[in-house]
């Protein structure tokens, strides 16, 4: 009996000193408490902020009217009445709103080509031309989407007067030219914003990118300087590194908590971002997250050697990560063996999981199976990080 209670004691001694130790090294690493917790408080509001608009209205554009009469100049009108774009200039020429375009004097060209009335009115198919960058996503939904909703409205008025001209009425040549009416409503995100849309999925992958460079670089550090047997000497089997494994994500752990309390409490609605759910059950959904990222942390010191390691590694993986989420690029067009990693990266059903609750209200009981998956990848990354910690423990020992 006094084994297992020494067994506990010493455990409990190391859980302590881990956590404390690596709260420390978290303080005093300017490096680390720069890329954890300033970057995560920091660049939460500055993202947020950047988006906080949520669409862009009156974007300038440029147009070549090369037609010049009634029908494309109701056209420009059109394209000039919607709220996302303004056209701005008219060119005689395509190379001069070219260079216009260059100078980001406007965001975008509408090229009307030249019979377009006539085609209209032989029922063919005219076809405008619109050019705008597609580096900037922004700018290209919404000059794209002007011309669209143009082009849409512009020809079904169009068959609309060719059904008139047939001696119907007009609320007759309406309710044939579109016999079936439909409404769009937009639940969760009303004004199509792009900062309620990607936002929130941002913050998660802030957590995790910040989390893997602040566990890498003091990783890193200890294996260069060989600190392992120092900073831990009562060592003794796999099983005793397990409350170290525990003791630092304890401290990771209590450090993100506070961080998404101020995401959640203050930078959303602060700009205007729906927090529709329970933060309470925000923060319980997140906690099996947490770990996770910091368990993979630490299973990733296998590979980092030198604490420049991860910040040269984990800074270039947010993007990639962003994009097997599924929140930025269709999840059926993901090819299956990148569809297999991702569900070894914590963010795929962490970003599931907050943005069910933060933006549709959801709780656990509707997302227990992702609730349920993220404790089952923690404790497999629990696994590889405690034996990763012991290979460490062991090399140091040689």
């Amino acid at each position: 009996m006094s084994k297992i209670v020494k067994r506990i004691q010493r455990d409990a001694r190391n859980f302590y000193h881990a956590m404390t130790s690596e709260f420390r090294h978290i303080i005093s690493d300017v490096a680390v408490l720069f890329s954890f917790i300033i970057v995560s408080v920091v660049v939460s509001y500055v993202y947020s902020y950047l988006y906080s608009q949520e669409i862009l209205t009156d974007l300038p554009v440029a147009y070549v009217d090369m037609d010049n009469t009634a029908y494309s100049r109701q056209f420009i009108r059109m394209m000039d009445g919607t709220e996302q774009v303004k056209m701005a200039e008219k060119f005689s020429q395509l190379p001069e709103a070219i260079k216009a375009f260059e100078k980001e004097e406007v965001r975008g060209i509408v090229v009307v080509p030249r019979n377009f009335s006539h085609d209209l009115q032989k029922s063919l198919v005219p076809t405008v031309s619109v050019y705008t960058d597609g580096a900037f996503m922004l700018y290209y939904k919404q000059v794209l989407s002007a011309a669209n909703y143009s082009v849409a409205y512009m020809g079904a008025g169009v068959e609309i007067k060719k059904i008139q001209a047939k001696g119907n009425l007009p609320s007759i040549a309406k309710n044939e030219q579109s016999p079936i009416m439909g409404e769009s409503v937009n639940l969760y995100n009303p004004n199509v914003g792009y900062g309620t849309f990607l936002v929130p999925v941002v913050l998660v992958i802030i957590f995790q990118t910040t989390m893997l460079q602040a566990i890498g670089i003091l990783g890193g550090t200890i294996r260069e300087k060989h600190l392992m047997k120092k900073l831990y000497p009562d060592i003794k089997g796999v099983l005793g590194m397990l409350p170290i494994v525990m003791g630092k994500a304890a401290t990771y752990l209590m450090i993100s908590i506070v961080i998404l309390i101020y995401m959640m409490g203050f930078v959303m609605p602060h700009f205007n971002i729906p927090v529709r759910g329970e933060m309470l059950e925000a923060v319980i959904y997140m906690i099996p997250f947490l770990l996770a990222t910091v368990y993979l942390g630490l299973f990733l010191l296998n590979f980092f050697k030198k604490r420049e390691d991860a910040i040269l590694v984990i800074a270039f993986t947010s993007i990639p990560v962003l994009l097997l989420s599924g929140f930025s690029w269709p999840e059926n067009v993901i090819p299956w063996y990148f569809k297999a990693i991702r569900e070894l990266i914590p963010t795929t059903l962490g970003t599931k999981g907050f943005i069910a609750i933060t933006q549709m209200g959801a709780d656990i009981n509707v997302i227990k199976d992702y609730f349920l998956e993220l404790w089952g990848l923690c404790l497999f990354y629990l696994v590889l990080a405690t034996l990763t910690y012991r290979r460490i423990y062991l090399i140091e020992e040689e």
